[in-house]
């Protein structure tokens, strides 16, 4: 009788507090700190990587059952209580269909470990999948939370990863609702070798080599292109169905930044508050900016409240249209005057006259440091030359 009560009050006990979480992947635990505050029924949470959170969009307690829902990306972790830990499954809608994660998770914090000096710094990176190499920059660093570091493409990155290190192995992942990125490895001599894991089951090989300084990544500027030799046309409906052209009014004249964007993209979180501050400080000197998203299912049903909420977490004051599914291919389709269309986000900086003058496939995100600064800077530099028309 006293063990069946001890376990009925282990149930109910309030979630609050700290907890060491992590997914299960076939190739590895990818650890996260899930953080649950506040007075009972009333519990907000958060999901961190080091000391990046992510908030969860309401925290649902009925009896040994707890649901955490990640509103912004139709994501959510459903576990029950076992004793003093949670045991259950992460779910997620996909770009690429549902995908369902086991999830785990023990009251406590993770312990900081640093990363030795020989992983920290930058490294020049291949994932080697099948005949193809893809270029990737690897960086190691330890912060106030211990070993970070982030992976960045030709197109930006994805976000900032956090782990741990024994000896000359590391583990750091990246779990924000959306992304599921775990990246092991050791340092093998001057080279390090490990392996990109990538939502449950999917892993590629890495080696990396000390960065020299030279470039490694194709500039984000070079990856997709567009025809200039005319104006760029678009044709898309809005939130409420209503049909918005680039040759409407509003357009006229105007320099324009086309945002092509998801929601279920974290690296488009990221961008949008540049976006927002960019209309801010030059729509009155004649910028219009207009973000079109492909979402996961195509669905206008499903996807406009989506991107309704996107609209509303970042105050959004520009049109925001609905493209279709996130697939390269709708992209293309969609705007045939584009060539080479690979990231979500992807920016268009469009004249006075309806010509592109410049795109920028992908994003740096807070985690890149002084790329993001420098990213920033110069989407300013040229969002000013637009409007003054010198381009």
């Amino acid at each position: 009788m006293m063990v069946a009560l001890l376990s009925a009050l282990a149930l109910t006990a309030s979630p609050a507090g700290a907890w060491r979480a992590a997914l299960d992947l076939a190739g590895g635990e990818l650890r996260f700190a899930l953080i649950i505050e506040g007075p009972a029924r009333r519990w907000t949470g958060r999901i961190c990587n080091g000391g990046s959170c992510e908030p969860l969009s309401s925290v649902q307690q009925a009896g040994d059952t707890l649901r955490l829902e990640i509103g912004d990306y139709a994501a959510g972790i459903r576990a029950v209580a076992k004793g003093d830990s949670l045991i259950g499954f992460y779910h997620n809608v996909g770009r690429k269909g549902p995908r369902t994660i086991p999830f785990r998770a023990s009251r406590g914090r993770w312990t900081k470990t640093a990363g030795p000096a020989t992983l920290l710094g930058r490294w020049d990176a291949w994932l080697l999948g099948g005949f193809d190499q893809s270029p990737r920059v690897l960086e190691f660093r330890n912060g106030p939370e211990g070993l970070e570091g982030t992976v960045i493409s030709n197109s930006g990155d994805a976000g900032l990863f956090w782990g741990s290190a024994a000896g000359d192995s590391f583990a750091i992942g990246h779990f924000d609702g959306s992304f599921v990125y775990l990246l092991t490895g050791r340092i093998d001599g001057d080279t390090l070798r490990g392996t990109f894991h990538a939502g449950l089951s999917s892993e590629v090989p890495v080696v990396a080599t000390r960065s020299t300084g030279q470039p490694h990544l194709t500039p984000p500027t070079e990856v997709t292109r567009a025809d200039t030799s005319r104006p760029f046309g678009f044709d898309f409906p809005d939130l409420d169905g209503h049909p918005v052209q680039s040759t409407d009014e509003r357009f006229r004249n105007k320099a324009v930044l086309l945002e092509i964007f998801g929601t279920w993209c974290p690296t488009c979180h990221d961008a949008a508050p540049l976006l927002v501050q960019l209309y801010n400080d030059f729509h009155s000197r004649g910028l219009e900016i207009v973000g079109v998203a492909f979402e996961v299912t195509g669905d206008t049903a499903q996807d406009a409240p989506l991107v309704r909420r996107f609209r509303d977490k970042f105050h959004i004051p520009f049109p925001l249209l609905l493209g279709g599914a996130s697939d390269a291919d709708v992209v293309s389709a969609s705007l045939p005057a584009l060539d080479g269309f690979t990231a979500f986000p992807t920016t268009l900086f469009i004249g006075r006259d309806g010509r592109v003058r410049r795109i920028h496939a992908g994003f740096y995100g807070h985690a890149t440091g002084v790329a993001y600064d420098g990213l920033v800077a110069e989407f300013r530099r040229e969002v000013e030359e637009l409007v003054s028309g010198e381009r």
